[in-house]
């Protein structure tokens, strides 16, 4: 090839670094060749989101709020307790403050209330408001909440549902409808988050209002792209698919995030030791996410949304704190919760076949994560029932790839008193008297879809690289373009058969997890980490052949940052 036409064939970023040719192979293996994919994949950009008016139910939203705005109607936003609730509710909060609107919000206990819009906390909301024209905006719910929207519509409300799972047959009877996942919807991206249609809501009325000269010298345009953060983290904790719309959103909301702009998002970051300037989407699914969802476990998710929208550092940096005792909290009651489950699996006669269904005085706040951890454990769907009044059992359920748990629960809706959810989370409630059959014909709804094969999920290799040869500045750098990693782009996994164990040292209260140092066919060394592995240590003492599995990863110690290699198995040839 003459210097041309290779000259041509590199493949460069829009300041003109040529991509090293390792970076466009492991692209290639996902399917991204090309300059135009690789620059849309590696350089995604704010202008290549579709029009917020693609989205049913937008014309009508806008001119709901528009009007609630113009004639100072109050307006109250209905959120949910989880991390993609708390940044929804958080963000539009925000968002109406920008506009010079004091909007009020409400997220129900998840101890004693539940998911979604409750009735009788709407009655003394209501009851409480005197204004006879006012706004309902619920975000992350509301899709399946026929009876509550239409007591909202009785007490008075204009009803705006902002929701992102899976509409049931019958249309909830709200004034407006913004779900990607109704059937005839035209918006493009289907797997929005909440926090990504409450965003898109945001981004119609500023639209909306800049067209009708809302905006003049006392009323600036407020800039969306400072709630990114706020989109960010509630897309990656709810991990949906992470490419396309959600991965421009996500990708900007880190660069937002880095800036520092949210008081209590970055001092949440200072109190678990992450660089707020350098923000990995492992660190929101493994250390901000975990402590912001804690309040909603512990019934206190307005302390979520507290900390989101502090407008000080001090109020920031108190909130953080607290939220990151109650994680603590939150990991003992799920350590309990989880030996008490496993227990009682394995103490039963009769274990469902193809999923696992519980049902005990489980605490509600865990259910989800204890699911999680059954999932994991036993290879295939999990609901967990929690008995919270009289014979009436509420609870989570979690799945596996290549399972719709949606669909597996729709067919069993006859035993059900309520559900909601999509393909791989859901929640259900249900009277007792009805779990045995539940058990049964959930069972059998999960065997339709997987015919009792279900595979063993195995992290595949990237690619077999020396960790000497990986990190190099240049490479790690263009590496992590491919953030955020999550569903639809797994964070990449090397293989290293070459690298000599140079220092080990098991560390932790339990001496559960490894330190380890890399040497290589040069003089460098690098530092590496494996969590969980620590049982390990004497084996690499003694054994040199060894196979290590590994993903570049982000140390922050004492205000400096360092690449390391984040080990996830080790094997031997012995």
């Amino acid at each position: 090839m003459n210097d041309i036409a290779q000259n041509k064939a590199l493949i460069r970023l829009a300041d003109g670094t040529v991509l090293d040719p390792f970076i466009v192979r492991l692209l290639g293996q996902r399917g991204i060749v090309g300059q135009q994919s690789i620059s849309a994949f590696l350089e995604p950009k704010l202008s290549e989101l579709p029009s917020p008016f693609l989205m049913k139910g937008m014309e009508q939203a806008v001119q709901i709020v528009a009007n609630a705005l113009s004639n100072k109607h109050s307006i109250l936003i209905w959120g949910d307790y989880d991390v993609d609730g708390t940044t929804s509710t958080s963000l539009l909060l925000r968002f109406f403050k920008y506009l010079g609107c004091n909007a009020q919000y409400y997220i129900p206990n998840r101890l004693t209330e539940g998911y979604g819009l409750q009735e009788d906390a709407l009655k003394r909301i209501s009851d409480r408001n005197s204004d006879e024209n006012r706004v309902l905006i619920t975000v992350d719910n509301g899709i399946s909440a026929h009876s509550a929207v239409e007591l909202a519509n009785k007490l008075g409300y204009k009803t705006i549902i902002t929701d992102h799972h899976t509409p049931p047959r019958e249309p909830v009877p709200a004034d407006a409808v913004l779900n990607p996942k109704q059937i005839d919807c035209p918006f493009p991206a289907k797997n929005l988050a909440g926090v990504g249609v409450a965003f898109y809501l945001a981004m119609g009325i500023r639209s909306h209002l800049h067209s009708n000269d809302f905006f003049d010298d006392t009323r600036t345009a407020p800039n969306l792209k400072l709630l990114l953060d706020l989109v960010a983290v509630g897309t990656v904790a709810d991990m949906v698919p992470l490419h396309g719309v959600n991965r421009i959103l996500v990708r900007a909301g880190m660069e937002t995030l880095s800036q520092c702009s949210n008081f209590g998002l970055t001092a949440l970051c200072r109190a678990n030791s992450l660089d707020p300037t350098f923000i990995r989407s492992e660190d929101i699914s493994f250390q901000i996410a975990p402590k912001i969802n804690a309040a909603g476990r512990l019934g206190v998710a307005n302390r979520a949304v507290e900390l989101l929208i502090a407008d000080t550092k001090s109020d920031g940096q108190s909130i953080a704190r607290e939220l990151t005792k109650n994680n603590e909290k939150r990991k003992n009651i799920n350590i309990k919760e989880l030996a008490n489950a496993i227990h009682d699996i394995e103490a039963s006669e009769k274990t469902s076949k193809y999923a696992t269904v519980i049902a005990g005085e489980y605490h509600i706040g865990v259910a989800g994560i204890v699911a999680s951890n059954l999932v994991e454990k036993y290879n295939k769907p999990c609901v967990v029932l929690c008995k919270v009044d009289g014979d009436t059992y509420k609870g989570s359920a979690r799945s596996i790839p290549g399972v719709d748990l949606y669909v597996a629960i729709e067919k069993c809706d006859e035993l059900l008193l309520g559900f909601g959810g999509h393909t791989m989370a859901a929640g259900l409630s249900i009277s007792a008297e009805n779990i045995p059959k539940f058990k049964e014909l959930f069972d059998e709804s999960i065997y339709e879809q997987t015919q009792g094969k279900v595979d063993k999920p195995t992290a595949e290799v990237d690619a077999d690289i020396e960790i000497e040869d990986l990190f190099k500045n240049q490479k790690l750098r263009q590496l992590h373009l491919f953030e955020p990693f999550g569903q639809g782009n797994p964070q990449p996994i090397f293989r290293d058969s070459e690298s000599r164990i140079v220092e080990i040292m098991a560390i932790g209260k339990d001496k559960s997890h490894l330190r380890l140092r890399f040497g290589g066919s040069g003089r460098k060394v690098t530092d590496g980490i494996a969590f969980g592995l620590g049982c390990l240590a004497e084996h690499c003492r003694t054994n040199k052949d060894k196979e290590i599995v590994y993903t570049p990863s982000i140390n922050f110690f004492r205000g400096k940052r360092s690449w390391q290699a984040r080990v996830t198995s080790i094997e031997f040839s012995k």
